[in-house]
């Protein structure tokens, strides 16, 4: 139902978001929303979303036997150290739920609170894609998380579903999509080079603390945080660049023609 829910308000903001913007063409934004793209987006993500809550959903716990026949020595040395007993990671929880705030600071900025609308779009597609992906990759890989290794774990805590999704770190790609998202935003609506460097200096390392707090409870592997974190960046950087305008877009591709054979020409501006 959460899932449902999110798509539809998703759908209705395209809705708002295109009828917001068609009055305000006195006001150029270096985002512009296209109802192909949008359509395309937000259906490939809900194509996604469903496919992961359904492998999710068919995913079966530890049974006592598969948990004793666990071997610490067959963890790659490089995520061995992370593998001791299970704890409540509080810090790694009030990083994650605190960064879904971090886009309402569009609101505060003259520039961004003009593009409110159009900007919490972008955010809705930032989660869909991110929260899909991960949910895909997460009930396929069913990597065993490190403190169901350690003998001091409870049973109760080794026998959830959550024990088997420990790649890659949702914590950690969610936190490091919004902080990359609101970061790309910023930069395209502020000038000053040091205000620049200050947020993209921050959102780098909101998520980095947060897979930190997850590898000292034990709840994922450095591999994991690691791909967590660069796909977030990833989906949190083109999920904006993807919706710049035509101006200020650095991506480009556009149909040629070389000696009456149709060809794609990709241009890339540094």
């Amino acid at each position: 139902m959460n899932f449902i829910r999110t798509i539809t308000f998703l759908f209705l903001l395209v809705l708002f978001s295109f009828n917001y913007s068609s009055g305000q063409t006195n006001n150029p934004s270096p985002f512009r929303l296209d109802f192909t793209k949008e359509a395309i987006i937000i259906g490939a993500g809900t194509v996604a979303g469903v496919t992961a809550l359904i492998i999710l959903k068919n995913l079966q716990p530890f049974t006592a036997e598969e948990i004793n026949s666990l071997n610490p020595a067959d963890v790659n040395g490089f995520d061995r150290g992370a593998i001791g007993p299970y704890k409540d990671d509080n810090v790694g929880d009030v990083l994650l739920y605190g960064s879904y705030l971090l886009p309402l600071t569009f609101l505060a900025y003259e520039e961004t609170n003009k593009d409110f609308l159009e900007l919490a779009l972008m955010y809705g597609e930032v989660l869909l894609i991110q929260g899909s992906i991960n949910g895909i990759v997460k009930g396929t890989v069913q990597r065993t998380r490190p403190f169901v290794y350690d003998v001091n774990t409870p049973l109760g805590e080794k026998t959830t579903d959550e024990a088997r999704l420990s790649f890659f770190s949702g914590h950690t790609s969610i936190t490091a999509a919004i902080t990359f998202f609101t970061a790309k935003v910023f930069s395209e609506y502020i000038n000053d080079n040091t205000t620049k460097i200050l947020i993209w200096s921050g959102a780098a390392l909101y998520p980095a603390v947060t897979a930190l707090m997850r590898v000292n409870t034990h709840q994922h592997f450095p591999t994991d945080v690691i791909v967590g974190y660069a796909f977030g960046a990833l989906v949190g950087y083109l999920i904006p660049e993807l919706h710049k305008s035509k101006t200020n877009n650095n991506i480009s591709i556009q149909p040629s023609y070389n000696f009456y054979k149709p060809m794609l020409s990709i241009q890339i501006k540094f």
